[in-house]
């Protein structure tokens, strides 16, 4: 049924997302967690910071507290093991629950999560810092060819992105 949910599947694309239903009932919802393709794209791993429907291919992996910086920290890790995993072997619960990955540990030999927070969003960060001037540079010389055709100059001119890493929703 066509909606507006997205439906994640097994796929390694598109961040797992094969399409958009409105069918709410009898469903797998899941928001704000990581979802493991294990079957399809074995191993493959993507965040989700929106509500969504899952189907049985995917797992979801949640841990009470995280934020999304902690998550993307997490994925290309969870990813390497699409490397073990296959279509012939794909990964089900027992062989999820036998995995391990390092992590890293404060001083007490705790999972740092903290610290992965804070490496995510000095990488955000330095991306966006560069890739926004950029970004801006090249919509400016693309207004300038344009050459004033219709009034468009003036209205693109005064576009520009604007990002503050303090308060990224800003």
């Amino acid at each position: 049924m066509e909606g507006s949910t997205p439906y994640v599947s097994s796929t390694a694309i598109n961040n797992g997302v094969d399409g958009f239903i409105g069918n709410s009932d009898s469903v797998r919802k899941f928001n704000d967690c990581l979802t493991l393709a294990n079957s399809g794209s074995v191993g493959y791993s993507f965040f989700h910071q929106y509500e969504f429907v899952a189907s049985d291919h995917v797992t979801q992996l949640k841990r009470e507290g995280l934020d999304k910086y902690a998550y993307l920290f997490m994925i290309p890790i969870i990813n390497r093991l699409s490397e073990k995993y296959s279509f012939n072997r794909e990964i089900n619960d027992e062989r999820i629950k036998r995995e391990r990955i390092l992590l890293p540990v404060n001083e007490n030999g705790d999972i740092d999560f903290e610290f992965m927070s804070s490496f995510m969003k000095q990488v955000e960060s330095d991306i966006l810092n560069t890739t926004i001037p950029l970004f801006n540079n090249r919509l400016n010389d693309s207004v300038l060819e344009l050459g004033g055709v219709n009034g468009l100059t003036s209205s693109f001119m005064s576009f520009s992105l604007h990002w503050n890493p303090e308060n990224p929703k800003d």
